[in-house]
């Protein structure tokens, strides 16, 4: 327990530190997430292989092309999504300045599930991480060789 709550605090410290909320810093860990699913390719389909028996086939184009596409999509939205929105002026926001200015949550906690153990983790903190947000990653104990693997490689590549 203690070190649930010394986890939690560093990301809440982090998350305070407004070191999450910068267009550049959220561009750089999803570039380094990109380049993490990249490299580690093979592990991460031999560790779904040893846990759910999945082809190399199958558990390519549902785990691995998932999640790059949906980091190619954060990577492409992310400037617009991070920018101010107008929005539309009535009889009582006439005179003013009326936007939507997108804030993050602060930390946020992922639990992953054990019959998509990569990609269910790696989708939410994807879209996490675009939004400004901390991240606690929890990888399914059932899927433990890709829990295991997750543990090792995310510290890895992304700011701790």
């Amino acid at each position: 327990m203690e070190r649930m709550q010394q986890v939690v605090g560093r990301a809440r410290a982090a998350f305070n530190s407004g070191r999450c909320r910068s267009l550049e810093f959220r561009m750089q860990q999803l570039k380094a997430l990109e380049r993490m699913v990249q490299e580690k390719e093979k592990e991460i389909l031999a560790a779904i292989k040893a846990d759910l028996h999945k082809s190399a086939s199958n558990a390519y184009s549902h785990e691995i092309l998932g999640v790059l596409g949906e980091l190619a999509l954060a990577m492409d939205k992310l400037p617009s999504w991070a920018a101010p929105q107008p929005v539309k002026k009535n009889l009582l926001t006439m005179r003013d300045e009326a936007y939507i200015c997108p804030e993050p949550l602060g930390v946020v906690l992922i639990i992953g599930a054990w019959n998509y153990p990569f990609v269910l983790v790696m989708q939410p903190l994807i879209g996490a991480i675009a939004a400004g947000n901390a991240v606690v990653v929890k990888p399914s104990e059932i899927s433990e060789n890709t829990a295991r693997l997750v543990a090792a490689i995310l510290p890895q590549y992304l700011d701790r």
